[in-house]
């Protein structure tokens, strides 16, 4: 199978309007919470869309559940943290729909690991996140 290129979107507007219903989570304060720039979301976006073209079957590229016929996922994915030292294992995570039909990713959370920081997503938010997958394969069906 032919690696594909993903387009990530960083818009927080247009993830709000499009998935705060299903979403647990708020692009806007984890950005605030994690002082991070335009800059340094251009970067994570960069980085998110070169995993995924890699694909989802490596540490730093997890597809956690797939939906129905697998069009859509919703993927760990780890990035470097430019602004703490470390490489991807102690550095940002990033929760990402992504879209396999029309080759998009859609940021949803971005959190640190490590350095005493969040670990992981909550079961609660597991759950959100494979129901926000279904909708979504159902908005593009």
């Amino acid at each position: 199978m032919a690696n594909k290129k993903y387009n990530v979107v960083i818009d927080v507007e247009k993830i709000q309007e499009n998935f705060a219903e299903y979403s647990p989570f708020n692009l806007e304060r984890d950005i605030k919470n994690q002082k991070l720039e335009e800059n340094d979301l251009q970067n994570i976006a960069c980085s998110i869309a070169d995993e995924m073209y890699y694909g989802f079957d490596r540490k730093s590229c997890t597809a956690v559940y797939w939906g129905k016929k697998r069009k859509a996922n919703y993927a760990k994915v780890r990035v470097v943290d430019l602004t703490r030292s470390g490489g991807k294992s102690s550095g940002i995570r990033c929760i990402v729909l992504v879209d396999e039909v029309n080759c998009y990713g859609y940021l949803l959370h971005i959190y640190r690991h490590g350095h005493g920081e969040k670990d992981n997503i909550s079961r609660k938010e597991q759950n959100k996140l494979e129901s926000l997958v279904e909708a979504y394969i159902n908005s593009i069906e």
